[in-house]
């Protein structure tokens, strides 16, 4: 019986119930912090437009099927303001963009094709395209466009670049009460050729920076501060449990370093092991370090069409090399800066290849003779 009446009266009651009043209680309050307009921006959950047609003085709202829900003449528009006239049907000014409906025979339509990989430079390319071939000023037009694939080369784009005056957006929302600031994007409107269709011009406007801002600013602050506060009480409060588990990590910490410390010291008697070798190779180098030399001396412009070992003289080697070169003077130079090689020089002439065109050269050089520094 116990159980059964804190499970229905109590849990799925009292509890409920409180629940529901204390959430409710919390909602109104809440928004009793904001000014009506921030509670209707913030409730807000649609993006609605406005719809106006040249020439009009009436403004409809349309919702995602662009089916008129309600106007708004130019007489309520002038009479207070376009943001007041929204207020009082509970919209907010930030949920309605202003849509202008213009004949498509108002516009200049161009088209072009431009490289597909030039698709990133197009907002430049439409500016230069419209003050150098068009006979309009920047300043004085709003203009959009659209892309598509070339019929023909899959490598271009074919652009239709949509030109409309200012003036003319001037004139088709005079009768309307509204400003040109207060739109924001134009459609053309009954156009025949279906095939090509017209681009939506989206129109930047600046948006002023309201009180309502600075109340959610401040909610945000109070917010930051409460969850700054139960951060040090949470930090205070594990603060022994950290150190505990601080001190077995450096304990292990510690154990590790003595393990690195003998690989490190395990990789330093390999490491001398390699010196002796390389000291003891530096008398008489291999074959294949003179070849690999050899290489990262000569240039990118030359290659080798011969490599040989030679003994001039007892107990001296050399290296005969025959290629060709983009320049072969200095050559010499950079094999006598090789630790490997000495007293390098051309062997004969250089001599101009039309076929190769390139320098013909034959060079020798001598090996260095180094001896094991003695301790």
């Amino acid at each position: 019986m116990s159980s059964e009446f804190w499970t229905r009266d109590v849990i799925e009651g009292s509890l409920r119930n409180a629940a529901k009043r204390l959430f409710v209680w919390y909602r109104r309050e809440f928004f009793r912090l904001f000014p009506p307009e921030t509670v209707t921006w913030l409730t807000d959950r649609g993006d609605r437009q406005l719809i106006l047609r040249a020439g009009d003085r009436e403004l409809w709202c349309v919702d995602q099927r662009r089916t008129p829900l309600w106007s708004l003449g130019a007489d309520e528009i002038a009479a207070a303001s376009l943001e007041e006239a929204l207020a009082r049907r509970g919209v907010a000014r930030h949920a309605a963009r202003l849509g202008l409906e213009i004949d498509g025979s108002a516009f200049f339509v161009r088209r072009f094709d431009i490289p597909a990989a030039a698709l990133n430079n197009l907002p430049r390319l439409l500016a230069a395209d419209i003050e150098r071939k068009t006979p309009f000023r920047l300043a004085d037009v709003v203009y959009g466009q659209t892309t598509e694939k070339h019929p023909t080369s899959p490598d271009k784009l074919r652009v239709s670049l949509w030109i409309l005056r200012r003036d003319f957006v001037e004139s088709a929302i005079a009768n309307a009460g509204v400003d040109i600031s207060d739109v924001s994007f134009i459609r053309p409107t009954g156009l025949k050729d279906t095939a090509n269709p017209a681009p939506v011009i989206t129109l930047e406007r600046a948006t002023e920076i309201s009180h309502k801002f600075r109340y959610i600013g401040l909610g945000l602050c109070a917010a930051t501060a409460l969850f700054g506060a139960i951060g040090v009480g949470a930090t205070l409060w594990r603060q022994s449990a950290l150190n505990e588990e601080l001190d077995a990590r450096i304990q292990e910490a510690s154990a590790r370093a003595t393990r690195v410390r003998q690989v490190v010291d395990r990789a330093s008697s390999e490491s001398r092991l390699l010196s002796v070798l390389r000291n003891a190779r530096r008398d008489g180098p291999l074959f294949a370090d003179l070849w690999e030399e050899t290489a990262h001396i000569l240039p990118d412009g030359a290659f080798l069409t011969d490599f040989r070992l030679s003994e001039p003289k007892p107990n001296e080697k050399a290296v005969d090399l025959v290629g060709f070169a983009d320049s072969a003077v200095g050559l010499p130079a950079l094999f006598n800066k090789s630790p490997l090689f000495a007293d390098a020089g051309l062997t004969a002439p250089i001599t101009p290849d039309p076929r190769e065109k390139r320098e013909g050269f034959s060079l020798q050089t001598k090996l260095e003779q180094r001896k094991s520094a003695s301790k």
